[in-house]
C-alpha cells in the first residue's frame, strides 16, 4: 500500500494516479504538490475563490485546500500540513466562517483523516490500519476511470472545485426563486457562544502569532443579510466581539491582514443574486474578493 501511494502523500503517485475524489483524501496530495507556493484555507465557503486568478493577481503559485463540511480543526490541520511542506510559502489565505470560527466549541462533527495531515509516522501508522480490500478495490477502480479519454477529474490539479449536488438545479438559476428562500430567512438574535471567550478563534490567533515566512490574509466570508446577527442582538456582540479579537491580535503582526466580507452594511449581502444560499456565494462576487485580497498584499510579496 505504501508503494501505491493511494492518497499522493508521499509524492510517489501523480494527480492523476491517485484512487480517490473525495475532497478529505485528496486534498493531501495538492497540500504537498511542490508547484505551488501559496494556499487558500477554508470549507465550501471558500470554495469560489479560483486559485489560478490569485495566482494570475499576485504572481504567486496558489493551490486551494478547501474542504466542503469542515470546521476549524480541519482547517487548521491542512493549513499546518502546507506550511510544513512549503519552506519557501509565501501567501496563505484563511478563509473564516464567523458562525465556525466564533463558536466555544473546537470539534470537527465530520470524520476527518487527520493521520494523512500528520506526521509521516502517523501517517505510516494509519495506513497500515485503513489498509483493506475495499481500498484496494477503490484505487483501482479510479486509476481505471483517469484512463479514460475525456475524463475530468472533479478537483482540479491546483485543488479548484466548483459546487455540486443541490445547487446544480435549474431552479438555483431562478434568481426569484433564490430571492424567496433567502429573504424568508430570520436574521439570528440569540448568541450561540454568549460566554465572550473564543477558544476557536484563539487557536487560528496562535498560529499566525508564531514565527512564519509566509503572509496571512484572514478573510471572513460573505453571508446573505437575512444570516447575518440582528442589530443590537446578543448575536451581533458575539459576532463584533470575536471580530474584535482577532483584529487586535493581528494588528501588530505585519504578516497579517484581515478582511471582513460578512457584514450586513455590505450591498453584495445584500443582493441575492450573488448567493445560492445564505452563505454560499457565486463565482462573480468571488472575484471581486479576490481582488481584495490582491490588493491586501504587500507589493513586494508579489511575483513579477
Amino acid at each position: 500500500m505504501v508503494a501505491l501511494d493511494p492518497f499522493g502523500r508521499l509524492s510517489y503517485s501523480k494527480d492523476g494516479e491517485i484512487g480517490f475524489t473525495e475532497e478529505r483524501p485528496v486534498m493531501v496530495s495538492r497540500a504537498i504538490d511542490p508547484q505551488f507556493n501559496s494556499a487558500i484555507i477554508g470549507n465550501s465557503a471558500s470554495m469560489p475563490l479560483m486559485p489560478q486568478n490569485l495566482s494570475r493577481l499576485t504572481g504567486q503559485r496558489f493551490v486551494s485546500l478547501s474542504i466542503s463540511g469542515t470546521r476549524a480543526p480541519a482547517s487548521i490541520a491542512a493549513m499546518t500540513f502546507f506550511l510544513a511542506h512549503h519552506e519557501d510559502a509565501r501567501i496563505v489565505v484563511v478563509a473564516l466562517l464567523p458562525e465556525v470560527w466564533c463558536d466555544a466549541s473546537f470539534d470537527e462533527p465530520r470524520p476527518f483523516p487527520f493521520w494523512l495531515y500528520s506526521s509521516l509516522p502517523r501517517y505510516l501508522w494509519g495506513l497500515s490500519v485503513d489498509t483493506s480490500f475495499e481500498m484496494f478495490k477503490t484505487i483501482f477502480k479510479g486509476r481505471r476511470a483517469a484512463k479514460v479519454d475525456g475524463y475530468r477529474p472533479y478537483i482540479a490539479a491546483d485543488g479548484y472545485h466548483g459546487f455540486i449536488g443541490p445547487f446544480e438545479q435549474a431552479s438555483y438559476s431562478d434568481i426569484n426563486f433564490v430571492r424567496s428562500r433567502l429573504d424568508g430567512g430570520v436574521r439570528p438574535e440569540k448568541s450561540t457562544n454568549p460566554s465572550g471567550s473564543f477558544p476557536v478563534l484563539q487557536r487560528l490567533i496562535n498560529f499566525i502569532e508564531s514565527p512564519s515566512s509566509a503572509f496571512f490574509v484572514i478573510l471572513w466570508t460573505p453571508r446573505y443579510v437575512s444570516y447575518t446577527p440582528a442589530p443590537g442582538s446578543d448575536a451581533e456582540a458575539t459576532d463584533r466581539g470575536c471580530k474584535s479579537k482577532l483584529a487586535q491580535a493581528a494588528s501588530p503582526l505585519p504578516n497579517v491582514r484581515v478582511l471582513d466580507w460578512s457584514e450586513a452594511d455590505r450591498p453584495e449581502n445584500n443582493d441575492a443574486a450573488n448567493f445560492f444560499d445564505p452563505i454560499h456565494y457565486r463565482r462573480p462576487y468571488a472575484a471581486r474578493i479576490e481582488s481584495d485580497v490582491a490588493e491586501a498584499i504587500p507589493t513586494a510579496l508579489k511575483g513579477p
